[in-house]
């Protein structure tokens, strides 16, 4: 009985995350492909770029980058959020 239980709980963590990846990779798509690579580069990776990588990349300042890299970020939660809200996602208060 105890193994059926830990088969559901794997396969229910595993449905959650499935759905979360898509939600991100959804959300993904309202950024820039600047914006993406940006926020790709100083948050979702292993090894972090710092802004002085990324702006010798993009000939831009570093402060450039790191507002690039905020306003993505928002937008991002913000997507996330509202498709998270639409798809009944979110627990009701």
């Amino acid at each position: 009985m105890d193994d059926k239980i830990d088969q559901e709980l794997k396969y229910s963590h595993n449905q959650e995350l499935a759905q979360r990846k898509k939600l991100m990779d959804d959300s993904m798509d309202i950024l820039n492909p600047g914006e993406k690579e940006i926020l790709t580069a100083r948050r979702l990776t292993d090894e972090i770029a710092t802004l002085e990588d990324l702006s010798k990349k993009y000939k831009i300042s570093r402060e450039r980058v790191r507002q690039i890299e905020t306003k993505a970020f928002e937008k991002l939660q913000k997507a996330m959020l509202n498709a998270s809200k639409s798809n009944n996602l979110l627990p009701k208060n």
